[in-house]
């Protein structure tokens, strides 16, 4: 048995171990594939206890079962070898939405997405200096509401609306992905501090709506600002950062300033277009600054029900408010030669998949047989 395992980051190059089998890497790989231990071991032709013992590094697979494995993971042989980066983090250093209904393979799935993120973080910054993370440091015992207005001074940000918050959260270092929902539709948006750098995760059903969007982003710096150090999960710490979003986007001392006397959502709607967010927010910061009571906004949040139509919202055909951290530092990387395929050797993974964590679309052509019908 092996006696020692390698650290949590192990630098790159380094040429002690290369060729070696990797047990976390099939962990890794084999969980992103949301596959058990018995339903790999069926596809390779080996017994689950095999899988068991490769991933506790008991035994190490004979080369054409890592082929096999590598075929049904889909990365490459050489995914498997150490000798680069690994992050290693648990699901209690991440913060999910869906607290009930993810399973605990599912918030694992989504990890293991995001320390492939941060390796591929890790891989462009060997070419590119990117922002690093600047978040303040909070005392233990801050509200959400005063970690709100401590970020807008660190950040030095105006009173006011926040302009593309995405693109002001990348200039601080915080990388953003969205993934696709098959990755992560069970655990919905999450964050996570991997070695330093903070990562925000969201989907397209966080992103088709810009105001959503905004507010997810939000509510993600709130748990990175206030709960990066903690590894609580619970419904309340979920409220704090949905406090912490709607201070940040709309503070209170503005929003006492703006807000209409009464529940006017055709004004509500007005303010929400100027401030990023949606009127149920607004409705949501009448009732916490006195303007209006919970049974009234109950009554609103029934009326804008009713005239939901996404089709219609200008809103909705907006694209911006993406990320594009990753893409930009891709395209410098490039022009320092380390194009998608060099990254990809990098990482053991296939140029798509680079491209794909990158967030650019697969634009190849599709080729579509059509049978013989005569």
């Amino acid at each position: 048995m092996r006696d020692k395992y390698p650290g949590l980051f192990d630098l790159p190059g380094s040429s002690d171990g290369q060729g070696r089998f990797e047990p976390a890497r099939l962990t890794q790989a084999r969980v992103r594939q949301s596959l058990s231990k018995t339903e790999l071991a069926a596809a390779v032709g080996v017994s689950a206890a095999a899988i068991g013992q490769y991933e506790a590094g008991v035994n190490s697979p004979r080369a054409d079962v890592v082929e096999r494995i590598a075929t049904t993971l889909k990365v490459r042989p050489g995914f498997f070898t150490v000798g680069r980066p690994l992050a290693r983090i648990d699901t209690v250093h991440a913060h999910f939405r869906s607290l009930r209904s993810a399973r605990v393979s599912d918030r694992q799935r989504a990890l293991s997405t995001a320390t492939l993120v941060w390796e591929l973080t890790f891989a462009l910054e060997r070419y590119v200096k990117l922002p690093e993370a600047d978040l303040p440091k909070l005392l233990s015992g801050t509200s959400p509401g005063e970690a709100a207005a401590s970020l807008r001074r660190h950040w030095g940000l105006p009173d006011g609306p926040v302009r593309h918050l995405v693109a002001t959260a990348e200039s601080r270092g915080i990388v953003v992905v969205v993934r696709p929902l098959g990755e992560v539709d069970a655990v919905d948006a999450f964050s996570s501090v991997i070695l330093d750098r903070p990562i925000v995760v969201t989907t397209p059903r966080r992103s088709e709506n810009v105001f959503r969007h905004r507010f997810s982003i939000a509510h993600e710096i709130g748990h990175l600002l206030l709960h990066a150090e903690s590894g609580e999960q619970s419904t309340a710490i979920e409220r704090e950062a949905d406090e912490f979003a709607a201070a940040f986007l709309t503070p209170a001392a503005s929003m006492d300033a703006a807000l209409p006397q009464r529940l006017d959502l055709a004004a509500l709607d007005r303010l929400g277009r100027t401030w990023g967010v949606s009127p149920h927010s607004l409705v949501r910061r009448m009732v916490e600054r006195g303007r209006t009571t919970d049974s009234s906004a109950r009554r609103a949040y029934q009326r804008l029900a009713k005239v939901d139509d996404p089709s219609a919202d200008p809103t909705s055909a907006y694209p911006g408010e993406m990320p594009t951290l990753l893409r930009k530092a891709a395209e410098f990387a490039a022009e320092q030669g380390a194009t998608v395929p060099a990254l990809a050797e990098i990482l053991r993974l296939a140029p798509a998949q680079v491209r794909d964590l990158l967030g650019e679309p697969d634009q190849r052509p599709v080729l579509r047989l059509v049978g013989d019908e005569g």
